[in-house]
């Protein structure tokens, strides 16, 4: 009798624990789902020790959008004078993610500035309607990067 008790409790501790995995991964895919989409960059801040840098998004000289699927992300920046003007600009890069709540992690596997390659950041993500904003730390110690980034986007329609 004992025997079959103890059979019965195992039953249902794995039964638990595989109801709250799914409930965790549903949770996670419908996460994901709602921030699956094309967004535009409109704001962007960097905080360098003291030093706050608001990089104004001027939208008739340099565009960034930034691309989420379920599992991969990318970003695109550029200058909209195709490389001509005065201060070229090309900066892409992309490879996967993890959200859980506002936890975003962001694993860069393709990076035009190639030294940011295979690096993991770990941000902040609120997703507020068709806004995201993102912030949190880049740490790059070989690079000699430590800085804060926040950065709104809103989605394409």
């Amino acid at each position: 009798m004992k025997n079959l008790k103890d059979h019965s409790l195992i039953i249902i501790l794995f039964g638990m624990m595989f109801l709250s995995c799914s409930t965790h991964d549903k949770e996670t895919h419908e996460q994901k789902q709602k921030i699956v989409g094309t967004y535009r960059l409109v704001d962007s801040k960097t905080i360098r020790g003291k030093d706050t840098i608001v990089a104004f998004t001027d939208t008739l000289r340099t565009e960034m959008i930034k691309m989420f699927n379920e599992s991969h992300f990318s970003f695109f920046n550029h200058d909209k004078e195709k490389g001509k003007g005065k201060d070229p600009l090309f900066v892409s890069g992309g490879g996967t993610y993890s959200l859980n709540g506002v936890n975003y992690q962001e694993r860069l596997q393709y990076c035009s500035m190639r030294d940011w390659e295979n690096n993991i950041f770990d941000f902040e993500l609120i997703q507020k309607g068709d806004t995201l904003i993102q912030k949190g730390e880049e740490n790059l110690p070989e690079l000699g990067i430590k800085q804060v980034i926040i950065e709104t986007y809103v989605k394409l329609k």
